[in-house]
């Protein structure tokens, strides 16, 4: 085991050294691991393999294979995955999932990553002052508590408690009840969390002065403000069982959401972040907080460098016509473009008095629309989509490509919109077509940012009873996003403040890989991820003097309604690693 860690800190030591430094390390054929802990360099090159390893980045897909190139996003009731084929389509949406196939995209067992980390802070806590400063020595540590931290985190809203070990297991020495613990309780990993976290805050420094995407003390607090907030939904929303394995004690609710209440405030009162507000288009400007890479808003990324070291966003999202291949795996939901309310009256579509146009659905909108989602004829690197599925004329309605159905439309080709939108958030945009290859792909991966600081506050103030501290925390991302009534949800109080808080959180994080567990943790998943998809169909009229209108109709996306068991609340340890432990007690209602 020592000797993988090793070689894989010297590859990405390999892709991270610059300038003449390198040439001084020893040849990678004769470094040993006593090399790596009295090196700065080559420690640090470590360090940075267990950051590349970290289950965090929702802008890499999950692979061709099993997911078809698409993002965890399509689990949830924003998207639906554009290709039939993938189990996204086939498996998890309808829920038809278990022990057996729960791999993509949401298991993660990190005890990989945790060896690493354990590992790596014993190293570092016994290296010489020849090798680290104090200051560079606790810094390092710190960043280790906050990856263990992430880690535990990761897993507990995965499978609730888990096996908590803070130690470098050896299979030579140690005993074997410690190679093969029980799980702990769901609390006392979430306990496990905020205790790393908090001393990840005192170890870290404030910022890094030179090198991005390491974290540092606010994306601790971060992490605290959210693990907190899930820990105290967990308890107010759920039930304990198998002994606390799963589930947190509803006494415990409270002092969670304060917890997180504490950390967000920390945050907002010192960490020295703004909300990202440089452009007077609200729908650009708020696309561009995640395109201008800019130092405002965001706390904490996964950093991507195109070309170099890039993912493949934009080829597997852009709409049809702008794509090198793949293109659109993310199909957006009626659903979530009936959230955005009409501009001029802080309402609904749907609720009456709302002013919504049924003939120009997608103007007089929340801007956050725009900014999130493109729609029919919206421009984009330079031209207009167009996702039209006919053209009528007077003389019926044409559906050949090139004459009738839009570059875009629906039934262009199998990898066009399923839904008659697609995303724009995160893709790059231009004067022309890009035309992104795979891996070309450069847009840093926002992991926190002050905008959900805002929104945790805001639901564990609610939570807390707070309603008017809850309102004073949500009015700053509302005026943000360009909105014009209800800026306070003072039209909002008691259960219906609290989803209209829920709701805001959806729209202001959308396809930020956040609703999915969102809905788990509030206890909603079972009516919010069991609706039949619905799309919008839109032709395109002409007239004799060839003026271009556009009609919509509603219809049924999707041909699987989607599907959320109460046992998907948590995931399957899964029966192979019940063989390799048999201490590990298998989640409620996988039989």
């Amino acid at each position: 085991m020592k000797h993988i860690n090793l070689i894989l800190a010297l590859i990405t030591l390999t892709l991270f050294s610059c300038g003449d430094d390198f040439l001084n390390e020893p040849p990678l054929d004769r470094i040993t691991d006593a090399d790596v802990w009295s090196d700065k360099a080559l420690t640090d090159a470590y360090l940075f393999q267990i950051y590349e390893n970290m289950p965090w980045d929702y802008l890499k897909d999950f692979g061709g294979g099993a997911g078809g190139g698409a993002h965890r996003d399509v689990l949830s009731d924003l998207a639906m995955s554009t290709y039939s084929w993938t189990p996204a389509t086939n498996q998890f949406r309808p829920g038809i999932w278990g022990t057996a196939n729960n791999s993509w995209p949401m298991d993660w067992w990190g005890y990989g990553n945790l060896w690493k980390i354990n590992y790596a802070i014993e190293n570092i806590e016994s290296a010489g002052s020849d090798v680290f400063t104090d200051e560079e020595r606790n810094n390092r540590l710190g960043e280790l508590h906050f990856l263990r931290a992430f880690s535990y985190f990761e897993m507990a809203k995965r499978y609730g408690g888990v096996p908590i070990i803070l130690e470098a297991q050896d299979p030579d020495t140690t005993p074997e009840a410690e190679l093969f613990p029980p799980r702990n309780t769901e609390k006392e990993v979430y306990d496990q969390v905020l205790s790393d976290t908090q001393l990840a805050f005192d170890l870290l420094p404030n910022r890094w002065t030179d090198q991005k995407g390491r974290a540092d003390r606010w994306a601790a607090k971060s992490l605290e403000s959210r693990s907190a907030l899930y820990a105290a939904s967990i308890a107010k929303y759920s039930t304990v069982q198998l002994n606390g394995l799963v589930g947190v004690p509803a006494s415990d609710a409270d002092s969670y959401y304060q917890v997180s209440l504490n950390a967000s405030n920390k945050i907002l009162s010192e960490g020295g972040y703004t909300l990202f507000d440089r452009y007077p288009n609200k729908s650009d400007n708020y696309a561009n907080l995640f395109v201008d890479e800019t130092e405002d808003e965001t706390i904490f990324r996964k950093i991507w460098l195109p070309f170099e070291k890039g993912h493949s966003y934009d080829l597997r999202n852009v709409p049809y016509s702008y794509r090198v291949d793949w293109g659109a795996s993310m199909s957006p939901t009626k659903q979530l473009v009936d959230s955005y309310e009409v501009l001029s009256t802080g309402l609904l579509p749907s609720e009456p008095g709302s002013g919504y146009d049924e003939n120009n659905p997608w103007e007089n909108r929340d801007p956050r629309l725009k900014g999130t989602i493109l729609t029919n004829a919206d421009p984009f690197q330079g031209s207009r989509v167009e996702i039209w599925y006919g053209t009528d004329r007077g003389d019926g309605i044409d559906t050949e490509s090139g004459t009738g159905i839009g570059k875009d439309g629906i039934g262009v080709h199998p990898d066009a919109t399923k839904t008659g939108f697609y995303v724009r958030k995160y893709l790059q945009d231009g004067g022309a077509p890009l035309f992104i290859k795979q891996y070309y792909s450069g847009q840093d991966c926002i992991l926190f940012r002050l905008g959900e600081i805002y929104l945790n506050a805001a639901e564990a103030a609610f939570e807390l009873g707070l309603e008017d501290a809850a309102r004073d925390y949500i009015e700053p991302i509302r005026t943000r996003a360009g909105l014009q009534q209800n800026l306070r949800l003072q039209a909002q109080s008691g259960i219906e403040l609290r989803d209209r808080i829920r709701h805001e959180r959806k729209l202001e994080l959308a396809f930020e890989d956040q609703r999915y567990w969102d809905v788990r943790r509030w206890r909603i998943a079972t009516e919010a991820l069991s609706i039949q998809v619905e799309g919008v169909r839109t032709l395109r009229s002409i007239d004799g003097f060839g003026n271009e209108t556009f009609t919509y109709e509603t219809f049924d996306a999707e041909a699987l309604p989607m599907n959320f068991d109460e046992r998907h609340y948590y995931m399957p340890i899964g029966q192979g690693r019940i063989n390799n432990n048999t201490k590990l007690i298998e989640n409620p209602l996988y039989d």
